[in-house]
């Protein structure tokens, strides 16, 4: 019964994009199945027995999608450097049926995300073009460990040195009771000067009051820090009860809450997209 109660606890495995040994998000570990003889034979062995394995790997082949839209800036001095505006589009999908409820919405996580870029791009789109390239990117496959955005690195739209910057935006559906109740957090926000920048031109954009919880490597923003881009995570996640639930759905959405903090947006992400302000990381910020 020991190995049948570990197994139940196991998480499930990483996936890889095809050519890539290792994911940038999530664990690395390596699943071994065996028989309910072999399963005796392991249970039978003294504590602390040293094993050695000789096994074949199998692969599945899955797909996953990325939803991209170039806005191309205006200014011939400014439209080479980017400014990448992204998010999320996957969730987990039908799952343990929690109350007897299997569908796994994530309307937080991450269709709060997805709604401000797709706001930011209504917005954008709708004006004067920007002095800078704008890139709208709704990544798939962040939930099994950030396999969209890896795809986007791998081969992304412009050259990534032109990239000026990257905000994520995950979990804003909620207001967070460690902050105002209209503002917004930024992961990293010691690392870069990005959000004291972006707060100055009006963002109600705080420090991510979770440290401990390291949000900054935890979502598609970090795929990006790893190659230097300054790239960083909107939220206002409180931590609450609802995370990786079934019960992360329509009706525990705050719209007055997304809809103060996606409008505190708009004019600090024109004047980024405006002007010719260049993140940077701050000393022993960089990843």
């Amino acid at each position: 019964m020991r190995f049948e109660e570990a197994a139940r606890k196991l998480p499930k495995l990483a996936l890889h994009l095809e050519g890539a040994t290792s994911s940038d998000l999530g664990e690395e570990f390596n699943f071994i199945e065996v028989s309910a003889e072999a399963a005796q034979v392991l249970q039978n062995l003294a504590d602390e027995t040293t094993l050695h394995f000789e096994v074949p790997s199998k692969t599945e082949k899955l797909y996953t999608w990325n939803a991209v839209g170039i806005l191309r800036g205006a200014d011939p001095a400014l439209e080479h450097e980017a400014v990448l505006l992204s998010a999320h589009l996957d969730h987990l999908g039908i799952g343990k049926p929690v109350n007897g409820d299997d569908i796994y919405n994530g309307a937080d996580d991450d269709a709060s995300g997805t709604t401000a870029v797709l706001e930011l791009a209504r917005v954008l789109g709708g004006g004067p073009k920007p002095k800078r390239t704008v890139i709208f990117a709704l990544f798939g496959s962040e939930e099994i460990g950030g396999l969209g955005s890896m795809y986007f690195r791998e081969h992304p739209p412009l050259p990534l040195k032109d990239l000026a910057a990257d905000l994520e935006f995950e979990m804003i559906g909620r207001a967070d009771s460690a902050i105002p109740e209209e503002d917004l957090w930024l992961t990293g926000w010691e690392r870069t000067n990005l959000g004291p920048a972006l707060a100055a031109h009006g963002a109600k954009l705080v420090g991510d009051p979770h440290p401990e919880q390291n949000f900054f490597a935890r979502s598609d923003n970090f795929v990006l820090a790893k190659k230097g881009i300054v790239a960083q995570t909107v939220s206002s996640y409180g931590l609450h009860s609802d995370y990786h639930q079934p019960s992360d759905d329509l009706a525990h959405i705050d719209f007055r809450h997304m809809d103060t903090a996606i409008g505190s947006l708009l004019a600090p992400v024109e004047w980024l997209v405006n002007s010719d302000f260049k993140p940077q990381w701050n000393p022993g910020g960089k990843p």
